[in-house]
């Protein structure tokens, strides 16, 4: 079983069983609550009994349990099933022990195999030792005991008894097995004094011994103990012979000095031995074990008491404590020269120093028992043991100890470098040098030795610890092989323990006194003491005890001298006492006391500080007259206080008083008297609807007024009429008013204390107050509104002007407006959101009623200056205009060649980040359109970026555009309500043009279903969508980002931008014509009556379905292939253009006309170049062109007409050669101009040569032509041919125009190359 944690070993004795059941080996069985079952074959001849023995391993304390039976057959109970055990049995005989079998097991291995294992040794073979006595020199097989000696047995106990012993050595209750007694078993006597039943145990040596006790005689014994004690020393010497030759016993009793009871010469027989034992004395004092082994050492091991140089030497130590000083040294050197220890130990004996102490082997010289009247039980087997030890110093063993005569001992024994805590010995070595000295110091005058050991070689030794101002004795002895020598002896008296030095006051104050001073290198601790410098002071006098060289002293009297005395401390040691004399300032009070701020219930009292610290300054007040006071405490910082609430007109005495830390001031008092309660302030009245009037005035104090008093009543005849309003109101209706009589209104306040103010008057007359009208509002801004109303014609003093939400959930906010004003702009609104608004005007008299009006703010602001296209213009939020770009990092600008729109390159990783909140997308309606112009450059990545995105704070994509240069496709996504993002995807092949290098519009119209994509105004597509999620208020607007950027500072794409809009509206793409793209038809129209749009600086196109003559219809001609040509309006004069280089000079020739011949052919449906204008006018009726005339006199050159239109741009040229570095945004700017002007002629040449190949299928193309000036050429030119006298492109467009075959014209392009 397990007990107060610790296993006990419970072994019961079964009955005999035949031999057979041995069978030759060791078996062990396990048996139900994990008893173990041991069987072992039964010895032949004549056995005494067996011996087993049961000890835990595995770092357990070394305990065992033996116990003696006939019977091979043994049970143990109460093991642990994880814990090892080794099991030994030996067979008793008369000349010793022999080791019969021996199995290391754990209970739970033996359970765990289904046929037990057994182990069987030889009979009579030895073993290896168990591993606690591995190492053990003093291990020897043992010896034969005389044939006469009883087999060993556990001293005291009966045969047959069960024992349990717990880890730690201490010994359970005995649980007597009735079953086993017989006469097979052994007994022996409890103390070796009563009449044995058969022949003892008996031991004789074959060699001498002198054996000497070391007895504990501590104060924790106890009489009644030592007696048992006595009892088992006589039990143990009993089985030996005592005489010349034989066994010689010595006993020393120790406690706090030793005592050498008897020497080992003392007594020759063993009655004078046990009759001594008898006679022992108790002493009582403390443990000093240390001391006692040293006392052994220089007193009991020496000649002169008895020690015999051929004798085997033992010393038996019996303690029941642990030492109190340092034992180890001494033991040491005890075994160092042969000396066997057996060490006892009693209850409360600390088994490791046991051990440390005793020889080896542990297992035969170590022992512990539970209490003292256990010691009966364990006399025998200790007896048994020490015979054993002995044997084992037989011839056989080692040799015999050599005579302990000491050899010469040292000289000059010096004492020096004396401090009051350590002395330096030195000596003069002996001749032969020793292997050890053991020092050994103690007060001359008594007290407690101690001791050192120091090499042999050493010649000198420092003592430290030792007490101040003590004469000590020293003694050195030397240590041989063969003994202790003689010793040296010297006196030495320690230094007086240093006093402090150097006190010095840090730092006093009116209650403390901080003192610091020199440390002692020898203290410990410091005495301080204090008391006051008057002849009583001793009777307050303190102290206190510190660790460091400082202290504070608290809890001083202000202005006092005192005294301070500090000694040094080391234990119970103290030095002599240094003393200084402080004085503690006296507290200061404050001054100057004054008062401010005085009204009828507070004032405000102010003092001048004082230079010492103070922790507050108490404040009280009391009336002259004892009827109202009060006290106030404010932080010592603080330089005034307000006392309140006081009564008013009355007179107070104030007193200041300073509290320190350790007491209080004397006091400052000044007078203070408050004043009369004040009235009512600033009365206005405003008239209300009907007969009332609201009365307002500016409180007469903070606080303190119970209650207002107001009458009113008319002038001349007519009666007082009073109302009472509480005195924490302003206001108060007063009914009643004629709006024909002149009032005189009248208001006191009552205070709290009783006191009434003077009253204030006003004399009130009823005069018309017209309200604001017409009031309109209007929305500005997604966040403004603006107010604006007709003034009325009596002269307002100002506008009061109030609003909240409409729905009454907000609070209401007021601004003043003055007087002139009659509009206003209200900021800060939330979007499309409704307000209610309300107006009143101020008049001197009183305010009017107050109209009201509600408003919307705008949800989206507007893109265009009239209003009409409400919108986000993002690149103007992004700083993509001509103002602001240029401080945009990674961001060109360069001029348009087709009109004042101005083209945006974003480079590489320019990264545009605007937040969400600037722009205000929060109003963005679910129907809206996402409008842009770009042109996608040969560096734009081939990955999908985002055009256009909003992102959350967390940068996660919320609404978008996303374009894909890989697969060539068009993304719009955006969130649904549960905030899981959606897409739509355009993968056709109007969408693959956008990728391909030119300027394309597009517009991706947004439903609340539906998602439109338009590619340049043409609807390319439709795609289904869920429900559109609300955008955040917080997060992100971006330009460029690459789709599978993340973060903050991410990578994003490279193209050219010149438009970026959200129209918020769905329907914007079908109104919209892309007059921004060159090639786009500018003849769409969109409104009703309306022109579409007007670019390249053209003027207004015709509204019919023909294009009409002239340079303007031309342009219009060629850029619009699908309408006929008709003669136009002429146009207005062009501005003068540069001067033009001159033309070839023709061939005179006579004078003639052109006659309009037959109009044959076919028109084109492209665009071709048109012919210069003709001379004349063409003749109607004419069928055929008429012969070519004279050549006229050279006409004077014509002014230069305006720049003529861009044509579309071409394809890419071939790479020039590198230029020179120039400025990066002029350079950009040149690229783009020249870019445009190839895409332009490059268009332009292939529109002829698709005229050319098309001429048989195409209808006649109009030919525009002017009429030509007499004398002039009448051939045709293609535009860029102008001669001398020919028309400019400045010259006033009046002619008309014809129909030609397209042949003619294919064959001039053709001729010009």
């Amino acid at each position: 079983t397990m007990a107060a944690g610790s296993l006990q070993l419970c072994l019961h004795f079964l009955t005999a069983c035949p031999a057979s059941s041995a069978s030759g080996r060791l078996r062990l069985a396990v048996l139900p609550e994990d008893r173990l079952q041991m069987k072992w074959r039964e010895s032949e001849g004549s056995s005494l009994g067996y011996l087993v023995q049961v000890k835990p391993r595995a770092g357990d304390p070394e305990q065992e349990v033996m116990l003696t039976t006939k019977t091979p057959k043994a049970t143990v109970g109460g093991l642990s099933p994880s814990k090892g055990y080794t099991l030994q049995i030996f067979e008793l005989t008369g000349s010793g022990n022999i080791l019969l079998a021996r199995r290391e097991f754990v209970i739970e291995d033996l359970k765990s195999n289904s046929v037990s294992r057994s182990s069987q040794r030889p009979l009579g073979a030895t073993l290896e030792p168990t591993p606690s006595l591995v190492g053990s020199p003093d291990l020897e097989p043992p010896g034969a005991l005389a044939p006469s000696q009883d087999p060993p047995t556990l001293g005291g106990a009966k045969s047959g008894d069960g024992m349990c012993l717990g880890t730690g050595g201490r010994e359970g209750p005995a649980q007597p097995t009735p079953d086993l007694e017989g006469p097979n078993h052994a007994r022996t006597s409890a103390g070796g004094r009563g009449k044995p039943g058969r022949p003892q145990f008996r031991c004789t040596p074959p060699m001498p011994v002198d054996m000497i006790f070391l007895v504990d005689g501590s104060w924790s014994i106890g009489h009644s103990h030592f007696q048992q004690v006595k009892d088992f020393l006589a039990s143990v010497i009993e089985p030996f012979e005592i005489g010349p030759g034989k066994v010689q016993v010595g006993l020393t009793q120790y406690s706090g000095a030793p005592q050498t009871e008897w020497d080992l010469n003392a007594f020759g027989t063993k009655e004078e031995v046990l009759n001594a034992v008898h006679n022992l004395h108790y002493r009582g004092g403390n443990t000093f074990t240390g001391l006692a082994l040293t006392h052994v050492l220089e007193q009991n091991l020496k000649p002169r008491a008895g020690l015999r140089p051929e004798a085997a030497k033992l010393v038996i130590l019996v303690t029941d404590g642990k030492s109190q000083d340092d034992a180890h040294a001494a033991g040491h050197v005890l075994k160092g020269l042969g000396v066997d220890i057996f060490a006892v130990g009693v209850k409360n004996a600390d088994e490791t120093e046991l051990r440390l102490l005793a020889s080896q082997p542990l297992d035969i010289t170590v022992h512990n028992v539970q209490d003292f009247p256990q010691l009966s039980t364990l006399s025998g087997l200790l007896s048994r043991l020490i015979c054993q030890k002995v044997q084992g110093r037989s011839p056989r063993g080692s040799p015999a100890t050599p005579a302990l005569d000491p050899p010469p001992a040292p000289t000059r024994l010096v004492l020096t470098q004396v401090t009051s805590s350590s002395v330096l010995l030195s000596w003069s070595p002996a001749p032969q040098p020793p292997l050890k000295y053991l020092i050994v110091w103690r007060p001359s005058k008594g007290g407690t030795p101690r001791e050192v050991v120091v090499e042999g070689p050493t010649s000198s030794a420092q003592l430290h610890n030792l007490t101040s101002s003590t004469e000590y004795l020293v003694s050195v002895f030397p240590l041989y092989k063969a003994g202790v020598g003689e010793g040296l002896q010297g006196l030495a008296t320690t230094a007086p323990l240093p006093p402090p030095q150097a006190l010095t006051l840090a730092a006093v104050t009116p209650k403390t006194v901080r003192l610091t001073w020199q440390p002692s290198a020898e203290a410990t601790q410091y005495l301080v003491r204090w008391s006051p410098a008057s002849p009583k002071g001793e009777e307050e006098r303190r102290e206190v005890r510190v660790g460091r060289p400082e202290v504070l002293l608290d809890g001083l009297a202000p202005g006092r001298d005192y005294d301070v005395w500090v000694q040094s401390l080391r234990g119970a040691e103290i030095s002599e006492a240094q003393g200084i004399r402080a004085r503690t300032p006296a507290l200061t009070t404050p001054r100057h006391l004054s008062f401010s701020d005085v009204s009828h219930d507070s004032a405000r009292v102010s003092w001048e500080g004082t230079a010492r610290p103070v922790r507050l300054f108490r404040v009280s007040y009391i009336s002259g007259k004892g009827g109202h006071s009060g006290q106030t405490e404010v932080p010592g910082n603080a330089t005034s206080a307000i006392l309140g609430p006081l009564s008013s007109s009355t007179t107070y005495m104030v007193r200041v008083t300073c509290l320190y830390p350790g007491g209080s001031s004397s006091t400052l008092t000044s007078r203070l008297t408050t004043r009369k309660v004040p009235s009512p302030s600033q009365l206005s009245v405003t008239e209300l609807p009907g007969d009332e009037v609201r009365l307002e005035w500016a409180a007469a104090a903070v606080s303190g007024v119970l209650v207002y008093q107001i009458t009113w009543m008319p002038l001349g005849e007519g009666k007082a009429r009073e109302i009472s309003v509480p005195g924490n109101l302003g206001t108060a209706i007063l009914p009643g008013l004629g709006r024909h009589s002149e009032y005189e209104i009248t208001i006191l306040a009552y205070y709290r204390d009783g006191a009434r103010s003077d009253p204030v008057s006003l004399r009130y007359t009823p005069v018309s107050r017209s309200p604001p009208s017409n009031l309109a509002l209007a929305s500005e801004s997604p966040d403004s509104l603006r107010v604006s109303w007709t003034p009325p014609s009596s002269h307002v003093l100002h506008y009061r002007l109030s609003y909240a939400l409409a729905s009454g959930s907000g609070p209401e906010k007021s601004i003043s407006i003055p007087g002139p004003g009659s509009h206003v702009t209200i900021p800060d609104l939330l979007a499309a959101t409704k307000y209610r608004v309300l107006v009143s005007a101020i008049y001197g008299a009183g305010e009017s009623v107050a109209v009201s009006a509600t408003g919307r703010t705008a949800a989206c602001p507007a893109l265009h200056l009239d209003g009409s296209l409400p919108g986000f213009d993002l690149m103007a939020a992004f700083g993509l205009v001509e103002k602001e770009y240029a401080s945009i990092r990674g961001v060109a600008m360069e001029p348009s060649a087709f009109g004042p729109t101005r083209t945006f390159t974003l480079f590489k990783d320019s990264q545009l980040t605007r937040r969400a909140s600037d722009i205000h997308l929060a109003t963005l309606p679910p129907e809206h359109t996402v409008v842009f112009l770009l042109r996608l450059l040969p560096e734009t990545p081939r990955e999908a970026f985002a055009l256009w995105q909003v992102a959350s704070e967390d940068f996660q994509p919320i609404l978008g555009v996303l374009l894909d240069a890989g697969r060539k496709s068009l993304t719009y996504f955006n969130r649904d309500p549960r905030a899981t993002l959606q897409e739509v995807t355009f993968d056709l092949p109007e969408v693959r043009r956008i990728f391909f290098g030119s300027f394309h519009k597009v517009h991706v119209a947004v439903g609340r279903a539906r998602v439109r994509l338009y590619v340049d105004c043409r609807k390319v597509a439709e795609r289904p969508i869920g429900e559109a999620g609300g955008l955040p208020a917080a997060g992100f607007v971006m330009l460029g980002r690459l789709a599978k950027a993340r973060g903050p500072r991410s990578s994003s794409a490279s193209f050219q931008l010149q438009v970026l809009q959200l129209v918020c509206n769905d329907s914007w793409a079908e109104e919209d014509r892309c007059c921004e793209l060159p090639a786009s038809d500018p003849l769409r129209v969109g409104r009703e009556g309306e022109d579409a749009c007007v670019w390249a600086g053209l003027p207004r196109p015709p509204t019919q379905g023909r294009i009409k003559g002239g340079a303007v219809g031309a342009a219009m001609c060629l850029l619009s292939p699908h309408l006929p040509c008709l003669q136009g309006e002429p146009g207005p004069p062009g501005q003068m253009g540069p001067e033009g280089p001159g033309g070839q000079q023709g061939s005179p020739g006579s004078q003639g006309r052109t006659i309009q011949g037959p109009v044959v052919g076919t028109a084109s449906p492209r665009p071709v170049p048109p012919p210069p204008p003709l001379a004349f006018p063409p003749s109607p009726s004419s069928p055929s062109r008429g012969f070519q005339g004279t050549a006229g006199a050279r006409g004077s050159n014509g002014e230069r007409g305006p720049p003529g239109a861009v044509g579309p741009t071409g394809l890419p040229g071939p790479k020039g050669e590198r230029g020179e570095k120039g400025e990066p945004q002029s350079l950009a700017t040149i690229y783009q101009l020249v870019g445009q002007a190839c895409e332009s002629a490059i268009q332009t040449h292939v529109l002829k040569l698709h005229a050319c190949t098309h001429e048989s299928t195409r209808p006649p193309m109009p030919i525009l032509e002017a009429p030509r000036a007499l004398g002039t050429s009448n051939k045709a030119r293609l535009p860029g041919e102008g001669g001398h006298g020919g028309p400019h492109p400045g010259d006033r467009g009046t002619g008309g125009g014809v129909f030609s075959s397209p042949g003619a014209v294919c064959s001039e392009w053709s001729g010009h190359g």
